[in-house]
């Protein structure tokens, strides 16, 4: 019986099927559950769903890609055997780039399920995760563990009076909000935080602000300065009408490394509140920095005479907590009063003067403690005509200030 004998062309066929076929078995076991090998395919992550993943040998990684939008905040997360919810047996790690080469994390982070990594994307398009299990090294390891991204818009709009509660949850997170203001109009923000809250509701965060106009115009450029400002807000006026833009951060021995919960809130008042004739008008500074201003207007000639029911001399009919004096000017910049404590005391004694023309009178409020405009607590302002009999008692109400504008 002859043997038959393959030509060189059918052996170099079979031993062509051969490595193909063990290629494919190969590939078959760097897929693994995701269906991502080592080479360059990817699997597109859902947000807010976990995707599962197994690295099955040494060197091998895989790959997963999000879709991201310039400035918004993303949040990246991992069960694993390190850190999760018990069910996964890699010790798994993660690196992350933009598709631009712009790297976001160079070095393979894990520990990422109660704190994941967070960054503000730099460029709209696609970010892509490298993801490797460690036994001695990164990239040679092998288990099961899952992946998962969430994402928060770059800017948070604030709803005046509206407490917007929030929370920070990875270490180098910062939340930003907006607001519009406009130009020369006072603004209060007030944070309840665990630092100084309500302790109505429990906070954990100790939350400090940055603050800024979209210009750039830097209004706080220090966290220190706006934090443990629940019940004395930082205070501004703005000094243009646009959009405000605060800036949330946590401590935790440094500023940006902290995390917890928090709420954050905007109120404002105007610039000027228009006073009328004879009637008292309750107010109140409720933080240190603040000066209230009023207009009054006059007749050349005429006599004026300002009065202030505060804690310092007043009816004691009304408790106050204020000890306020006045600064007086005229429209154009001509000075009547330029000393708050030349216009203090002046409730039985009245601050007197004669209108040089017929306008328009400013009259800035300050409180002191230690130093004027230092000070904080409510007050009453009243102004009289001295040829005019009136002068009702009537007292006005913050919540009227509409009518007097």
């Amino acid at each position: 019986m002859k043997i038959r004998r393959f030509g060189k062309p059918l052996a170099l066929f079979a031993f062509a099927m051969v490595l193909a076929l063990a290629g494919c078995n190969q590939n078959a076991e760097d897929e693994g559950e995701s269906g991502v090998g080592s080479g360059s395919s990817a699997t597109r992550l859902v947000a807010n769903v976990w995707t599962d993943g197994k690295i099955s040998k040494e060197g091998q990684i895989k790959k997963y890609t999000v879709d991201v939008t310039k400035g918004a905040r993303y949040f990246i997360w991992l069960n694993d055997s390190e850190e999760g919810d018990r069910t996964k047996t890699a010790n798994a790690g993660l690196k992350i780039s933009h598709e631009d080469g712009t790297v976001i994390r160079d070095s393979y982070v894990s520990w990422l399920y109660t704190k994941p990594l967070t960054f503000s994307a730099s460029s709209t398009g696609t970010v892509t995760i490298t993801v490797a299990a460690y036994a001695w090294g990164w990239e040679k390891g092998t288990g099961t563990y899952a992946i998962k991204y969430t994402s928060r818009p770059e800017y948070d709009t604030l709803t005046k009076e509206s407490w917007n509660d929030d929370s920070i949850i990875a270490k180098g997170q910062t939340n930003k909000y907006t607001f519009y203001a406009d130009e020369k109009t006072r603004y209060f923000i007030y944070l309840n935080d665990t630092d100084a809250g309500s302790g109505i509701t429990t906070k954990t965060a100790n939350v400090g602000l940055k603050i800024s106009h979209s210009d750039g115009t830097v209004i706080c450029s220090s966290y220190d300065d706006a934090s443990n400002i629940y019940m004395k807000p930082y205070t501004f006026i703005a000094s243009s009408s646009d959009t405000i833009t605060i800036t949330a951060a946590a401590y935790d021995w440094r500023w940006e490394e902290g995390i917890g919960t928090y709420a954050v809130k905007y109120t404002s008042r105007p610039e000027y509140i228009t006073l009328s004739k004879g009637a008292w008008y309750e107010d109140d500074i409720i933080t240190k920095g603040q000066t209230n201003k009023y207009h009054i207007p006059v007749i050349a000639g005429t006599e004026y005479n300002i009065y202030l029911d505060d804690i310092d001399a007043g009816s004691g009919i009304t408790s106050k907590t204020a000890n306020v004096g006045l600064k007086i000017f005229y429209n154009g910049g001509s000075v009547i009063c330029n000393n708050y404590n030349d216009a203090s005391s002046i409730y039985t004694k009245p601050y007197t003067f004669i209108a040089p023309s017929s306008g328009t009178v400013t009259i800035t409020a300050a409180a002191y403690d230690w130093r004027w405009e230092e000070g904080i607590g409510t007050y009453a302002i009243k102004y009289t005509v001295s040829d005019s009999e009136y002068d009702s008692g009537q007292v006005v109400y913050p919540e009227q200030w509409y009518l007097n504008e």
